[in-house]
Parts: structure tokens; sequence; C-alpha cells
């Protein structure tokens, strides 16, 4: 039997041939090399195949595989990680990456490098370029929790600061994603498994530029609403995405129990209030410009 890589990699493929062969170049050209990169394909074509084929044809790293019916992202990213830990359980790290970006050679490197030296780590990710159509932009000053021992203070520095977006791209350990729930059905569910992921472990950012992300569209939650979920949209989706993770939280740990022994029905509550409380906060934060300039 072969042995499972270190990492994997899902990559939740949809309709990107313009892009899909750059994205593997540069994670094929990674200095570290023991990953598997799992490919779920949510909008199969044949422009797609041929470039995956190309690739796997001489790199045995690269699985491919394509969704019958079309599941959405939120589907398409939990089937990329289900699939990875079916097809290789030993992987100690997991990571999903798109169909579109460009990452640094070192990245993998780095990353791994941080989550083994760092055992209360969950995810370690690099700083970030956002790439434009007509510009570049190096992010600010970004966003951890190293050293930060108290899980309440982890979810509170989690809800009022992290950048959502760059994070979910980082590298986690599987065990602490699959405990935290992967990728939950709720609107801006990169923020959801964060906050969940603070309670787990601590998060650390590498002090380099590694990956170059492509920003092709605007945040709307109509846009979301389309990209996450196929087909019908689930009544609660409508809710305000605060209003959603909450109820994820409160149901994890205060009916399920699904924080640990540490985490008691009452802690579990007060914790889903302060989430609710904080995530409130920073939405209204986000929207008082907008609103003072009416």
């Amino acid at each position: 039997m072969t042995p499972s890589p270190r990492v994997v990699l899902g990559l939740a493929a949809y309709n990107r041939p313009d892009t899909l062969a750059r994205a593997l170049e540069s994670l094929l050209d990674q200095t570290f090399g023991d990953f598997a990169i799992v490919i779920v394909d949510d909008a199969p074509s044949p422009a797609i195949e041929a470039i995956v084929r190309t690739y796997s044809s001489v790199d045995h790293r690269i699985v491919y595989e394509v969704n019958a019916t079309r599941l959405g992202m939120i589907g398409n990213w939990r089937r990329t990680f289900q699939r990875g830990r079916e097809l290789f359980p030993g992987a100690d790290y997991f990571a999903w990456v798109s169909d579109h970006d460009v990452w640094h050679p070192r990245w993998l490197e780095v990353l791994v490098s941080i989550l083994d030296q760092n055992p209360r780590s969950v995810l370690a990710y690099p700083q970030t370029v956002r790439v434009y159509p007509r510009e570049r932009r190096r992010m600010p000053v970004p966003f951890e929790t190293a050293g930060v021992r108290d899980p309440g203070e982890r979810l509170r520095r989690t809800a009022l600061a992290a950048a959502a977006g760059n994070c979910v791209y980082g590298l986690f350990r599987t065990r602490a994603l699959a405990d935290a729930g992967v990728f939950r059905p709720v609107l801006m569910p990169d923020l959801e498994i964060l906050v969940r992921l603070a309670l787990i472990g601590e998060f650390t950012c590498a002090p380099e530029m590694l990956w170059y992300r492509e920003v092709a569209g605007g945040f709307s939650l109509p846009r979301q609403r389309r990209m996450l979920f196929a087909g019908r949209v689930p009544p609660y989706a409508y809710l305000p995405p605060n209003v959603q993770h909450f109820g994820l939280l409160l149901w994890d740990l205060a009916v399920r129990r699904r924080g640990g022994a540490a985490i008691s029905r009452w802690t579990g509550l007060k914790l889903a209030a302060l989430q609710l409380r904080l995530s409130t906060r920073r939405e209204l934060s986000r929207l008082r410009p907008a609103l003072a300039s009416e």
C-alpha cells in the first residue's frame, strides 16, 4: 500500500480553464513535495479534464474526480476534504487550494514547518497579495492568535479581526478541521469555521508573502448564496450570517456538547453569546461608514 502523503491539497474546481494550468504549475513546483492534490470538479468540461489529464499523466500526486451533479461551493469544499481523508487517511495536514491563484514555491514548506514546530497551532497561513484586474495590493498586518492560551480570548480576536478569506486558504491540522465541522452550510462559512477552530487551537501567520490571490468580484450576500448553494437556497440562509453562526455554535457546544470535556453546556452557551455579540459589533463597524455617507 502506498503511504499517505503528509499533506492533502483539496482543489474544488469550477470552470476556470483559463487559470487552472497556471495554478497547478505553482502547486507542483513546491519545494515541499510530500503532498497529494485531490481535484473535485463541480462543473466538468472537456477543457478542464484535458488540462488535468495532461498534468496527472506525468505526476502521480494528482487525483481527479467529477461530481455527477453540481454541489455548490459548500458541498464541493466538503467533498474535497472528505475524499482527501478517504484516499489518504494518514495525512497530517490539509489545505484548500483554488483553480485560479498562484503560490510561491516555498508556500507549503513554510506552513508545514510552522505547524511542525508549534503543536498548539491548528492553522498556519501566509501573508497575501491580492491580485485585481488592474492592480495588486499587499494585505495589511495579518491576524494571528499564536501564544494565546485562553479559547475565549482566541474566539474574541477571531470574531473581531480575522480576514477569513485569507485564513481559510491556509494549512490546517486535518484532525482539528474535522472536529470543527469542516465547512458548514451557512453564509460566510469561512468565518464560521475559523471561529470554531479558534476554540480548538491557535492560528499562526507566516512572516512572508507566499500567496497571490485573485479577486474577481465584489462581496455580496446574494452572490454568496448563488455560489455556496446548488439549486434551492435554504430559508435560514436569508438570516444575517452572524445569527446563522450563533445558531451553529450554540448547537455544537450547548446542545451536542462537541466542545470537549472542558466546555460545559453553560460555557458553550456563554461562548455562543459572545460570538453573536462580537460578530454583530464587527458587522456594524463595517456598515457604519456606508450608513454615514447616505
